[in-house]
């Protein structure tokens, strides 16, 4: 199982972080970009997360 964690800062945020994790063998998700923010979408729960483009990362968790 290979999970990925997305964060960044929350758009319309200044000092707010949100995560949200995807596992990348059993949830669709979408990533897509717009000229000011991010949104990484786990489509298999609905839930999502929309951040300030220069502040998405992400990470290998598992």
């Amino acid at each position: 199982m290979t999970k990925l964690s997305y964060s960044g800062l929350k758009y319309g945020e200044t000092d707010v972080e949100i995560k949200l994790s995807v596992d990348i063998q059993n949830n669709n998700f979408e990533i897509t970009h717009t000229k000011e923010v991010s949104q990484v979408m786990n489509k298999t729960t609905g839930e999502y997360i929309v951040v300030y483009r220069n502040t998405l990362k992400f990470e290998v968790v598992s």
